[in-house]
């Protein structure tokens, strides 16, 4: 009975002094399991879209476009929330973001800066201090003060697309450190990464719920090598971490659509965009 008395002894006190301990453990269980459908929509939703939106198991939303009571609103019908935001990517679009980078929060080739035309934006640096803690108000003010569920963590594909030896290694610690800081701060977050199957494997899979594979068309990936391994790298982070797998088409719907079901990855198809309803 003294053993017995101790150990409760002991748990009362750490349930005082690590008062976010149930946290930590209710974020164990990944709010994913179990899901069957989700939409992907950046647009401004009007009130049939909200009420559409609602319908879906989770959704990935641009939560510049959404206030708390929305959030809700989609909460109130059982729908997990997860905002958008870019990782290794900063969009021209956004001029107040923008003006809040530092030299150093870009990643520079030949002493330039990286740009993608097709979608005017800038390879960040996620080593730098400084852009990790953007990223993290950013969280705070978008995700966290508005009740999200969780984040989209988008672009996080450039770092195995983009970078090689020392400089990989040295991206991915530091996608490894922006991880671990929003675990730490925000434990409840949920959160899915967007490509970067590599990175996922050596790095980040013991931070994430779920990983997106954009681009899942049965025609380019029932008989692709490169698939094929991929597909068996997912089924044993899926075993040893519990991620699910997220997939998105743009063709050969119900080929695609099936071919995802056979892996038992959830799949979301569209032929519009995520801008277009």
């Amino acid at each position: 009975m003294k053993v017995v008395k101790f150990l409760f002894c002991v748990v009362v006190a750490l349930a005082a002094f690590w008062p976010s301990i149930g946290k930590v453990q209710a974020s164990l269980v990944n709010p994913l399991k179990g899901a069957k459908t989700y939409k992907i929509f950046y647009n401004a939703p009007n009130k049939r879209m909200l009420s559409q939106l609602a319908t879906y198991d989770f959704v990935i939303i641009e939560p510049y476009h959404y206030n708390a009571t929305k959030i809700q609103q989609l909460q109130a019908k059982g729908t997990k929330v997860y905002g958008y935001i870019s990782t290794m990517e900063a969009a021209s679009w956004n001029q107040e973001l923008m003006k809040r980078f530092a030299a150093k929060d870009f990643f520079y080739r030949g002493g330039k800066k990286v740009h993608y035309a097709e979608w005017d934006s800038y390879l960040m640096d996620i080593t730098s201090v400084h852009y990790r803690g953007i990223l993290m108000e950013e969280i705070k003010k978008h995700i966290v003060e508005k009740g999200f569920d969780g984040i989209f963590l988008d672009t996080v594909g450039d770092i195995d697309n983009e970078h090689t030896g020392s400089v990989l290694l040295q991206q991915r610690q530091g996608m490894k450190t922006f991880l671990q800081g929003i675990q730490k701060k925000y434990p409840n977050l949920s959160l899915i990464q967007n490509w970067g199957f590599a990175t996922l494997k050596s790095t980040t899979a013991p931070y994430v719920d779920a990983i997106m594979w954009e681009g899942f068309h049965y025609k380019s990936v029932a008989r692709d090598e490169w698939s094929l391994n991929r597909i068996r790298d997912l089924h044993a982070l899926r075993k040893q971490y519990e991620i699910e797998v997220l997939t998105v088409s743009s063709a050969e719907k119900e080929k695609s659509t099936l071919l995802a079901k056979q892996n038992g990855f959830i799949h979301f198809h569209t032929n519009r965009g995520y801008d277009a309803w």
